[in-house]
């Protein structure tokens, strides 16, 4: 073969066709279970199920073993993934069920390399930590082999490609492992998951002493490669039929020598009700942790919604393996933290509860990182007109544009401006300034009906709420729902935009407001070119408002307190779905739940529900059903960046205490 070889068909097939024990080092990462479609038919990643796709790819990387020399070394990069996009999903361990199975298949695990993306993607989830790094296998044949064992955290930032739908593989991540890596003259380097070719370019920018094989099904990126290493020829290769028998679940092992262990580990993990962290030694101590947990007397101790931090210090692969078990014994799996230490990493697991009855206990805001000073922006130099508008309240989602700035904040920002729909609706809205938009959604404030003192903790889904100050129960009832107040700023600025809105009201119906709106210069400018305005220009750097809720409270609250409501006047599910159309037959249901699966009633139907319980005015349901413009915009949370899951060696906080702060409450109810 010359010195660049493209092979142009089925990875499996390519493989087989290449000598044994020719290939010195294999680098390669290959698509992802259910991340992307890349168009063909028998593509990896694209299995049912996860353990089909790890079947697939154990059977694969079988076939590899051969055609490994004997010292060779094989770098394999591949991605987690949750079992669902949303809610409280299980994380899958994909990458560290795969390795297992490759050990029991007589690889050699020389090590797990971290690569910690040092610009990783920012995450809006707020109930577990940002994902960050992905992990790089070392497997060998034998433990005489090319791996020059080093630091096993790699730090490297993404990289930007021009090539759509291809996979982040920096050419950095790349070069450091080929560093790594004893290399001699001739030696042969294979992508098996070729892609757009990275590896190839970057082992022929490294050296000009070796060779590189690169396999790849689509035709596409055979010719991106083809211009990137400057080859005209490949080799084609027909596809092999082959038997993939998807992987089994290895259950816990509960041995007695565990079981005695226990008993000196029981101190360490039943200390407090609202979650635990422990990090185990050894794999003894982790394994032992694990099978405690299943126990009828950990599970009782602790709350429904806690949270459980469990690491391990001196870790081997059964250890990254066995927390996906967890799902078989009533947990789940969020996060597998990477702790960097002087001697490399070890991980911790975060679980919680499998309950579909409340949501975990998880502050995120406790655990945020402080943020870079945001940059000032002269918001009076600013043109808004024409900026989008998403209102995704009214079902089927609806879009508008700015049409007019009413009033600005003391630093120019829009503080009420009239929107046009594209139905051709005309609203005035009132904005939230993008300096304390946090804060302000935050900012309901919930006080004790007999002593009047703020409760910190507006309401516990689980225990009995307690008044920390006199002790009064709370939210048993209409007569102890606490005292609903809100900001007096935000009262002011809502009473000025109702008033607004009530005097356009008196003066012009929806048409002459249309058509007042319609004289601004923006209405001269045709739909299809408002980019030509400076605001609607902005589309492109991706700003815009968002029309969200004025107030965040949790689902577990709005469920109970519609509980109470629906109580108060003998009501049963049933009475209130008649008052509904039949459409929201399975909606209505979800709005009374405490979960991560209940709902908030939109705007317009929290309207429907007083008026089926008779209420013309509630303080709590008043502030659910306000509604205001958010700005959405690249920029840090002003509360500070939600941490990601690598923890490095140089922070100055106490890790444990660091993580309990993650589900303690700020008050310790009262007992």
């Amino acid at each position: 073969m010359s010195k660049n070889t493209i092979i142009y068909g089925d990875v499996y097939s390519g493989i087989n066709s290449l000598e044994d024990s020719s290939i010195s080092v294999v680098i390669t990462s290959p698509p992802y279970w259910k991340q992307r479609d890349y168009g063909f038919e028998g593509q990896i990643g694209q299995e049912r199920t996860p353990e089909e796709y790890i079947g697939k790819l154990r059977t694969i990387f079988g076939v590899l073993k051969d055609k490994l020399t004997d010292d060779g070394v094989f770098y394999l990069n591949i991605g987690d993934k949750y079992l669902n996009k949303y809610g409280n999903s299980h994380l899958l361990q994909i990458p560290y069920r795969l390795a297992y199975h490759m050990i029991e298949d007589g690889w050699i695990l020389e090590d797990i390399i971290i690569w910690y993306k040092t610009n990783h993607m920012p995450s809006s989830i707020d109930n577990r930590f940002t994902n960050s790094y992905e992990p790089v296998f070392v497997f060998a044949k034998n433990k005489n082999n090319k791996y020059r064992k080093s630091r096993n955290i790699l730090k490297l930032p993404l990289q930007q490609t021009k090539y759509k739908h291809t996979a982040v593989f920096p050419e950095k991540l790349v070069q450091s492992l080929l560093e790594i890596t004893h290399l001699d003259y001739g030696d042969t380097i294979l992508d098996p998951f070729a892609g757009t070719g990275t590896v190839g370019v970057v082992v022929n920018r490294y050296s000009k002493n070796l060779n590189t094989i690169l396999i790849e099904k689509s035709s596409e990126y055979i010719e991106i490669i083809k211009e990137r290493l400057h080859v005209n020829n490949t080799i084609e290769v027909e596809d092999l039929n082959y038997l993939v028998k998807p992987i089994a679940l290895k259950r816990l092992n509960q041995n007695q020598n565990k079981l005695k262990l226990l008993e000196t580990l029981k101190n360490d993990l039943l200390t407090e009700k609202y979650g635990e962290v422990f990090i185990a030694n050894n794999s003894e101590e982790f394994l032992a942790s694990l099978t405690f947990m299943t126990t009828n007397e950990f599970k009782s101790f602790h709350r429904e919604d806690a949270v459980f931090f469990i690491g391990v210090k001196d870790w081997k692969i059964d250890d990254l393996y066995y927390p996906y078990n967890m799902i078989n014994h009533g947990y789940i799996l969020r996060n597998m933290l990477v702790i960097e230490t002087k001697e490399g990493w070890y991980p911790v697991f975060m679980f919680v509860s499998d309950s579909k009855r409340v949501s975990y206990r998880f502050y995120i805001d406790h655990l945020r990182k402080p943020v870079k000073e945001q940059e000032n922006r002269d918001w009076n130099k600013e043109n808004f007109i024409g900026l989008e508008i998403n209102n995704s309240f009214k079902k089927p989602s609806i879009t508008g544009h700015i049409s007019d700035v009413i009033e600005r904040y003391g630093d120019g920002f829009p503080k009420i401006i009239s929107v046009l729909y594209k139905n051709n609706e005309v609203f005035l809205e009132l904005v939230l300034h993008p300096s304390n938009d946090e804060i302000i959604r935050e900012g309901l404030i919930f006080k004790c009906y007999k002593c009047g003192s703020i409760i910190e903790e507006p309401f516990d889904p689980i225990d009995k709420n307690f008044c920390s100050c006199c002790g009064a129960l709370l939210w048993q009832d209409l007569e102890s729902v606490p005292i609903i107040e809100e900001p007096d700023n935000i009262v002011i600025e809502w009473n000025k935009l109702s008033n607004m809105k009530l005097k356009e009201a008196k003066s012009h119906n929806t048409l002459l407001l249309q058509e007042k709106q319609s004289k601004s210069k923006f209405k001269d400018i045709d739909r299809i070119n408002w980019g030509a305005s400076p605001g609607a220009r902005k589309l492109v750097l991706g700003e815009y408002f968002t029309k969200v809720r004025l107030y965040k409270v949790d689902q577990s609250l709005v469920g109970h307190y519609l509980t109470i409501l629906r109580k108060s006047k003998n009501f049963n599910l049933s009475d209130i779905e008649k008052k509904f159309p039949s459409s929201y037959k399975h909606k209505i249901g979800h709005w009374f739940r405490k979960d991560m699966g209940g709902s908030t009633p939109l705007p317009e139907d929290i309207e429907k529900l007083k008026e089926i319980f008779g209420i013309e005015h509630d303080a709590f349901l008043d502030a659910l059903s306000k509604t205001v413009l958010k700005l959405s915009t690249v920029k840090s949370s002003i509360k500070g960046r939600i941490p990601s899951d690598f923890w490095e060696s140089d922070s100055d906080k106490n890790l444990k205490e660091y993580l309990r702060q993650s589900y303690l409450p700020l008050v310790i109810d009262r007992v």
